[in-house]
């Protein structure tokens, strides 16, 4: 089934994708995101202080930062409560909070 992803389903996705240094050729098909989309989501992120750019050996690299990490984490919080509360069976989005 195809539904369409909210904006903050996406980031919290490639924050999650990020505890470890992934190129954006990487981030992009973990995210099944084209290039473009997946480009805007980056330098958002980066602008925001929740990724960082490092260099790996030549190689353009993201990972998330502390900052990412803390959002995450209150993020998956947030939904596990909530999710706690939800009929079975429905996904929850962050965007209805």
């Amino acid at each position: 089934m195809h539904y369409k992803r909210e904006g903050l389903d996406i980031m919290m996705m490639l924050l999650s994708n990020l505890k470890e240094r992934r190129t954006i050729t990487q981030i992009m098909h973990a995210a099944r995101l084209d290039t473009r989309t997946s480009s805007k989501y980056v330098q958002m992120l980066l602008k925001k202080g929740l990724i960082e750019r490092v260099d790996d050996g030549g190689r353009v690299c993201y990972t998330i930062t502390e900052r990412g990490s803390r959002l995450l984490f209150l993020c998956e919080e947030l939904k596990n409560m909530l999710k706690d509360n939800a009929s079975e069976g429905k996904e929850i989005s962050l965007i209805y909070i």
